[in-house]
């Protein structure tokens, strides 16, 4: 059984991602420049607790609360991360959770970051309010039929 959040706290969950992710405050360092992905890619891993790190770590704590009730598509990549993975030897299932999680988390970066109206994003919200109210539906008549003794 799982812990399903509130729809008042998912929609503020998204919201908070939604600012962290497009309105995040990098004015500690608005006087630095980086001049190609190497010099960013040197300061991020010299300088611990820089604001991207920061920002990462905020989108990844909020994303790891909401994957489950994310809309995804499963592109062609990622359909064929995931047979490249069943193709292991070790069969590793949690690689291969690992990975399609991921993807989702990328995916739904992706949809956010290309939204441009509020009515987009108010139909984002509103698809993961049904998808937490579909899973909550489920563990409910789950439970029912546990109850049922079935």
């Amino acid at each position: 059984m799982t812990d399903i959040i509130s729809e008042s706290e998912l929609e503020t969950k998204l919201n908070e991602f939604r600012d962290i992710l497009l309105n995040y405050d990098y004015s500690e360092i608005e006087n630095v420049i980086f001049y190609d992905i190497n010099s960013l890619n040197y300061y991020i891993e010299n300088n611990k607790g820089n604001p991207f790190e920061k920002q990462y770590d905020a989108i990844e704590k909020i994303l790891n609360s909401i994957y489950q009730y994310l809309p995804c598509s499963l592109s062609d990549d990622t359909i064929n991360v995931i047979s490249e993975i069943l193709n292991v030897k070790y069969q590793d299932e949690s690689l291969m959770k690992q990975n399609v999680l991921f993807n989702v988390k990328l995916e739904f970066i992706e949809m956010v970051k290309n939204i441009t109206t509020e009515d987009e994003w108010n139909r984002l919200v509103i698809s993961c309010k049904k998808i937490r109210n579909t899973k909550e539906e489920l563990e409910r008549n789950e439970k029912n039929y546990e109850y049922l003794g079935r």
